[in-house]
């Protein structure tokens, strides 16, 4: 048989190992814990950007939208100042269709 001495040894030995498995096991878990912890702060905190970024996006779109209003009436108000303006760009877009609805019905363009 083995000396008692050396058994004590041996168990405590084998209780430090113990003791060290445990304390890495603890810093594994509570490192898991957090790291669910700090993806829900992630996430919530994502959430919010990506909700002031709506709002903000909103606002930008509304004040597109209200100058590209001001805009075309500014050009419809141009317009009507200038009705000579307007039947010239009108003829010119109507003889051009014309123009090129009888240009392929006749395939002049074709080699």
């Amino acid at each position: 048989m083995r000396d008692r001495e050396v058994i004590e040894r041996e168990m405590f030995r084998a209780r430090e190992d113990l003791e060290q498995s445990v304390n890495e096991l603890k810093h594994i878990v509570q490192e898991k814990v957090d790291v669910k912890a700090r993806a829900r702060v992630a996430i919530e905190r994502g959430k919010d950007k990506a909700a002031l970024a709506l709002e903000r996006g909103a606002e930008e779109a509304k004040q597109l939208a209200i100058r590209g209003r001001e805009g075309a009436l500014e050009a419809y108000d141009n317009l009507k100042d200038r009705p000579m303006l307007t039947g010239a760009i009108i003829g010119g877009l109507v003889a051009t269709s014309v123009f090129l609805y009888i240009g392929f019905k006749n395939d002049w363009w074709s080699n």
